[in-house]
Protein backbone atom coordinates (compact mmCIF):
# COMPACT_ATOMS: atom_id res chain seq x y z
CA UNK A 1 0.00 0.00 0.00
CA UNK A 2 1.31 3.45 -0.94
CA UNK A 3 1.93 6.20 1.58
CA UNK A 4 1.32 9.74 0.38
CA UNK A 5 1.38 13.42 1.30
CA UNK A 6 0.00 16.53 -0.43
CA UNK A 7 2.44 19.31 -1.30
CA UNK A 8 0.72 22.76 -1.48
CA UNK A 9 3.11 24.25 -4.04
CA UNK A 10 3.03 28.05 -4.41
CA UNK A 11 6.19 28.55 -6.52
CA UNK A 12 9.50 26.95 -7.38
CA UNK A 13 12.91 27.69 -8.87
CA UNK A 14 15.74 25.54 -10.25
CA UNK A 15 19.40 26.02 -11.23
CA UNK A 16 21.91 23.78 -12.98
CA UNK A 17 25.48 24.56 -13.98
CA UNK A 18 25.95 25.61 -17.60
CA UNK A 19 28.90 26.79 -19.65
CA UNK A 20 27.63 30.36 -19.42
CA UNK A 21 26.87 30.37 -15.69
CA UNK A 22 29.18 28.34 -13.48
CA UNK A 23 27.99 30.14 -10.32
CA UNK A 24 24.78 32.18 -9.85
CA UNK A 25 24.61 35.77 -8.67
CA UNK A 26 23.75 36.33 -4.99
CA UNK A 27 23.86 40.12 -4.84
CA UNK A 28 21.23 40.11 -2.08
CA UNK A 29 23.92 38.82 0.32
CA UNK A 30 26.20 41.36 2.02
CA UNK A 31 29.67 41.36 0.36
CA UNK A 32 31.41 40.45 3.64
CA UNK A 33 29.28 37.31 3.90
CA UNK A 34 29.26 36.67 0.15
CA UNK A 35 33.02 36.17 -0.06
CA UNK A 36 32.74 33.25 2.38
CA UNK A 37 30.14 31.40 0.33
CA UNK A 38 30.96 28.12 -1.37
CA UNK A 39 29.38 27.09 -4.66
CA UNK A 40 26.91 24.97 -2.70
CA UNK A 41 25.92 27.98 -0.58
CA UNK A 42 25.49 30.16 -3.66
CA UNK A 43 23.27 27.80 -5.61
CA UNK A 44 21.11 27.01 -2.56
CA UNK A 45 20.61 30.66 -1.65
CA UNK A 46 20.02 31.64 -5.28
CA UNK A 47 17.02 29.31 -5.68
CA UNK A 48 15.73 29.89 -2.14
CA UNK A 49 15.71 33.66 -2.63
CA UNK A 50 13.64 33.24 -5.79
CA UNK A 51 10.88 31.78 -3.61
CA UNK A 52 11.00 34.41 -0.82
CA UNK A 53 9.26 37.78 -1.01
CA UNK A 54 11.04 40.96 0.09
CA UNK A 55 10.90 41.52 3.83
CA UNK A 56 8.74 38.51 4.70
CA UNK A 57 9.41 36.09 7.54
CA UNK A 58 9.63 32.53 6.24
CA UNK A 59 10.51 29.14 7.64
CA UNK A 60 13.29 27.48 5.69
CA UNK A 61 14.61 23.97 5.08
CA UNK A 62 17.99 23.18 3.55
CA UNK A 63 18.55 19.71 2.15
CA UNK A 64 21.67 18.17 0.62
CA UNK A 65 22.92 14.62 0.22
CA UNK A 66 26.58 15.59 0.66
CA UNK A 67 26.42 19.08 2.14
CA UNK A 68 29.75 20.89 2.49
CA UNK A 69 31.79 17.79 1.72
CA UNK A 70 34.53 19.81 -0.01
CA UNK A 71 35.02 22.01 3.06
CA UNK A 72 34.98 18.96 5.33
CA UNK A 73 37.58 17.15 3.22
CA UNK A 74 39.85 20.19 3.40
CA UNK A 75 39.49 20.37 7.20
CA UNK A 76 40.24 16.65 7.57
CA UNK A 77 43.32 17.06 5.37
CA UNK A 78 44.56 19.86 7.63
CA UNK A 79 44.09 17.68 10.71
CA UNK A 80 45.93 14.81 9.03
CA UNK A 81 48.91 17.14 8.52
CA UNK A 82 48.75 18.41 12.12
CA UNK A 83 47.56 21.82 10.96
CA UNK A 84 45.07 23.91 12.92
CA UNK A 85 41.80 24.21 10.96
CA UNK A 86 40.20 27.62 10.63
CA UNK A 87 37.28 28.14 13.07
CA UNK A 88 35.44 30.03 10.33
CA UNK A 89 35.90 27.17 7.86
CA UNK A 90 34.66 24.72 10.49
CA UNK A 91 31.54 26.80 11.22
CA UNK A 92 30.75 26.94 7.49
CA UNK A 93 31.20 23.18 7.02
CA UNK A 94 28.07 22.16 8.94
CA UNK A 95 24.94 21.20 7.03
CA UNK A 96 22.84 24.18 8.12
CA UNK A 97 25.49 26.80 7.30
CA UNK A 98 23.85 28.01 4.07
CA UNK A 99 20.39 28.48 5.52
CA UNK A 100 21.87 30.05 8.66
CA UNK A 101 23.74 32.62 6.57
CA UNK A 102 20.51 33.35 4.69
CA UNK A 103 18.66 34.04 7.94
CA UNK A 104 21.47 36.34 9.09
CA UNK A 105 21.51 38.20 5.75
CA UNK A 106 17.72 38.75 5.88
CA UNK A 107 17.58 39.40 9.65
CA UNK A 108 14.97 36.63 9.85
CA UNK A 109 14.84 34.53 13.03
CA UNK A 110 12.20 32.13 11.73
CA UNK A 111 12.79 28.42 12.30
CA UNK A 112 15.14 26.58 9.95
CA UNK A 113 15.77 22.88 9.45
CA UNK A 114 18.53 20.88 7.75
CA UNK A 115 17.93 17.46 6.16
CA UNK A 116 20.39 14.86 4.80
CA UNK A 117 19.12 11.37 4.01
CA UNK A 118 21.35 9.74 1.41
CA UNK A 119 19.98 9.24 -2.08
CA UNK A 120 16.40 10.04 -1.06
CA UNK A 121 17.28 13.36 0.57
CA UNK A 122 14.93 15.36 -1.69
CA UNK A 123 11.77 13.29 -1.07
CA UNK A 124 12.52 13.11 2.65
CA UNK A 125 12.95 16.89 2.73
CA UNK A 126 9.64 17.29 0.88
CA UNK A 127 7.94 15.24 3.59
CA UNK A 128 9.44 17.55 6.23
CA UNK A 129 8.36 20.63 4.26
CA UNK A 130 4.82 19.31 3.82
CA UNK A 131 4.55 18.52 7.53
CA UNK A 132 5.54 22.10 8.35
CA UNK A 133 3.25 23.59 5.70
CA UNK A 134 0.23 21.72 7.09
CA UNK A 135 0.98 22.20 10.79
CA UNK A 136 -1.48 25.06 11.22
CA UNK A 137 1.06 27.87 11.50
CA UNK A 138 0.66 30.90 9.29
CA UNK A 139 3.23 31.61 6.63
CA UNK A 140 5.07 29.70 3.94
CA UNK A 141 7.85 27.12 4.11
CA UNK A 142 10.69 27.34 1.59
CA UNK A 143 12.74 24.22 0.89
CA UNK A 144 16.12 24.63 -0.81
CA UNK A 145 17.75 21.43 -2.08
CA UNK A 146 21.30 21.62 -3.45
CA UNK A 147 24.17 19.28 -4.19
CA UNK A 148 27.49 19.27 -6.05
CA UNK A 149 30.00 16.63 -7.16
CA UNK A 150 32.01 15.17 -4.27
CA UNK A 151 35.71 16.07 -4.04
CA UNK A 152 38.14 13.78 -5.83
CA UNK A 153 39.20 11.94 -2.68
CA UNK A 154 35.67 10.54 -2.24
CA UNK A 155 34.86 9.63 -5.83
CA UNK A 156 35.88 5.99 -5.46
CA UNK A 157 33.05 5.78 -2.90
CA UNK A 158 30.40 7.96 -4.55
CA UNK A 159 30.38 9.52 -8.02
CA UNK A 160 27.13 11.49 -8.05
CA UNK A 161 25.95 14.08 -8.68
CA UNK A 162 27.97 14.71 -11.82
CA UNK A 163 27.06 18.41 -11.93
CA UNK A 164 26.04 21.00 -9.36
CA UNK A 165 22.28 21.59 -9.20
CA UNK A 166 19.72 23.22 -6.94
CA UNK A 167 15.95 23.31 -6.55
CA UNK A 168 13.71 25.35 -4.28
CA UNK A 169 9.99 25.04 -3.66
CA UNK A 170 7.68 27.31 -1.68
CA UNK A 171 4.87 25.49 0.11
CA UNK A 172 1.91 27.46 1.44
CA UNK A 173 -1.52 25.94 2.10
CA UNK A 174 -3.14 29.39 1.73
CA UNK A 175 -1.83 30.27 -1.73
CA UNK A 176 -0.97 27.06 -3.55
CA UNK A 177 -0.77 27.26 -7.34
CA UNK A 178 -1.03 23.51 -7.64
CA UNK A 179 -1.38 20.61 -5.27
CA UNK A 180 1.11 17.83 -5.92
CA UNK A 181 0.59 14.42 -4.37
CA UNK A 182 3.82 12.63 -3.51
CA UNK A 183 3.46 8.90 -2.83
CA UNK A 184 5.94 6.15 -2.08
CA UNK A 185 6.15 2.39 -1.69
CA UNK A 186 8.84 -0.24 -1.22
CA UNK A 187 10.73 -1.05 -4.40
CA UNK A 188 14.05 -2.75 -5.14
CA UNK A 189 14.80 -1.07 -8.49
CA UNK A 190 17.43 1.68 -8.69
CA UNK A 191 17.32 4.67 -11.04
CA UNK A 192 20.11 7.21 -11.49
CA UNK A 193 21.02 8.43 -8.01
CA UNK A 194 20.56 12.09 -8.99
CA UNK A 195 17.27 11.61 -10.82
CA UNK A 196 14.85 12.70 -8.08
CA UNK A 197 15.03 16.48 -8.70
CA UNK A 198 14.42 16.00 -12.43
CA UNK A 199 11.43 13.74 -11.81
CA UNK A 200 9.91 16.21 -9.37
CA UNK A 201 10.51 19.12 -11.77
CA UNK A 202 8.79 17.22 -14.59
CA UNK A 203 5.67 17.16 -12.46
CA UNK A 204 5.93 20.84 -11.54
CA UNK A 205 6.79 22.22 -14.97
CA UNK A 206 4.94 19.90 -17.35
CA UNK A 207 2.25 18.43 -15.13
CA UNK A 208 3.54 14.97 -15.93
CA UNK A 209 3.15 12.15 -13.45
CA UNK A 210 6.69 11.02 -12.68
CA UNK A 211 8.51 8.40 -10.64
CA UNK A 212 12.03 8.02 -9.27
CA UNK A 213 13.25 4.78 -7.70
CA UNK A 214 16.07 4.64 -5.20
CA UNK A 215 17.09 3.75 -1.64
CA UNK A 216 14.55 0.92 -1.52
CA UNK A 217 11.50 2.96 -2.52
CA UNK A 218 9.63 4.17 -5.58
CA UNK A 219 8.74 7.86 -5.20
CA UNK A 220 5.97 9.28 -7.41
CA UNK A 221 4.64 12.79 -8.01
CA UNK A 222 1.37 13.74 -9.71
CA UNK A 223 -0.90 16.75 -9.87
CA UNK A 224 -3.88 16.42 -7.55
CA UNK A 225 -6.85 15.10 -9.49
CA UNK A 226 -4.64 13.72 -12.30
CA UNK A 227 -3.98 10.02 -12.87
Amino acid sequence: MDSQVALPVASWAAWRATGQEASPQVAFIDPQIRRRLSLLDRIALHVAHSCVRPGEQVRTIFASRHGELARSAELLGQLAHDEMPSPTAFSLSVLNAAIGLYGIARKDRSASTAVASGEDTLPMALIEAAAQAWDGQDGPVVLAYADEPPPAIYRTLVDSPRAAHALAVRLDSREERQSVVMSWRENDAEDDAEGAPGAFLDCLERGAASTWRGAGRAWSWRRHGHA
